[in-house]
């Protein structure tokens, strides 16, 4: 073999490996951030609870290159993984994903992808999204309006008020989102309609009003409160009730609790009125 012919069998070598090398590399090589969030958005619909966590803190490791792709879930048919958009976009905080986590808690058909988007957005207020909720109480489209006053109550705003008061006529779960949203958010109007509901609304709403009253408390909350303890047939409204008035009461309130209890049947209820004496008896 001549020397040329040597050498050129050397190069052909030199390249045949590295040929195998690059095609190796590219064969391991993770692809590009963007193709990656996407394939962790589609493994968030994955049957398997490991596989979504995976998912979840691939696409929390991304971070910010994660944004376009989960922007793109929010508008997905698949209410689940608009779900899981939307808490990611919250827990990413980048600002990117305002508008459309704003548009699930404003539009979205399905309350769970709705709530979570509410929760969302109070992580990614850019100190506009509270005046965009308000212009929104406005809207032609009485659905977003009630869903902005709902959002509303979420930063405090009182501005959805006189709307949650409203609806605190409503049937099922609208009637339920204003009871709470009114725990929140509230006037000197709020405290009177709360205890209406709370003497004869439906019981999952009862034991919400329960807690609203006592988030608000005055006199006539724990009135109301006490009077509910004593006599409501739900023994799940009886021990919200019990547990709202260790907050609000005062030590006259003690008597009557230590009366109430001496009827009162339910385990757990006693349970309650016993931690709501102790908090109000003097140390």
């Amino acid at each position: 073999m001549s020397v040329s012919q040597f050498a050129a069998g050397l190069l052909l070598v030199t390249a045949t490996l590295a040929l195998g090398t690059g095609l190796a590399a590219a064969a391991t090589q993770e692809p590009p951030p963007n193709l990656l969030a996407q394939e962790l958005v589609e493994q968030l619909a994955s049957p398997s609870a490991d596989e979504r966590k995976e998912a979840r803190e691939g696409l929390l490791t991304l971070g910010a290159a994660a944004v376009p792709s989960l922007i793109t879930a929010t508008e997905l048919d698949n209410a689940i993984l608009r779900w899981e958009a939307v808490n990611l976009l919250g827990m990413i905080a980048d600002p990117r994903g305002i508008d459309a986590v704003l548009h699930v808690a404003m539009t979205d058909s399905d309350v769970h992808a709705r709530w979570r988007a509410n929760w969302a957005i109070t992580c990614l207020d850019d100190g506009m999204v509270v005046p965009r909720l308000i212009a929104a109480l406005e809207d032609e489209d009485r659905t977003v309006a009630w869903n902005a006053a709902v959002a509303l109550s979420l930063f405090g705003a009182v501005e959805g008020v006189s709307l949650l008061h409203k609806e605190l006529e409503a049937v099922g779960w609208r009637q339920w989102e204003a009871v709470n949203a009114l725990g929140r958010v509230w006037n000197d109007e709020t405290a009177p309609k709360l205890i209406v509901v709370l003497q004869e609304g439906p019981e999952d709403v009862r034991k919400e009003a329960a807690l609203s009253l006592g988030r608000i408390g005055g006199a006539g909350a724990l009135a109301a409160l006490l009077e509910a303890l004593s006599s409501d047939p739900s023994f799940e409204v009886r021990w919200r009730a019990a547990m709202m008035i260790g907050h609000i009461g005062d030590q006259e309130a003690v008597a009557l609790l230590m009366k109430i209890r001496a009827k009162e049947v339910h385990s757990f209820v006693i349970e309650q009125i016993d931690e709501a004496i102790e908090a109000l008896m003097p140390q």
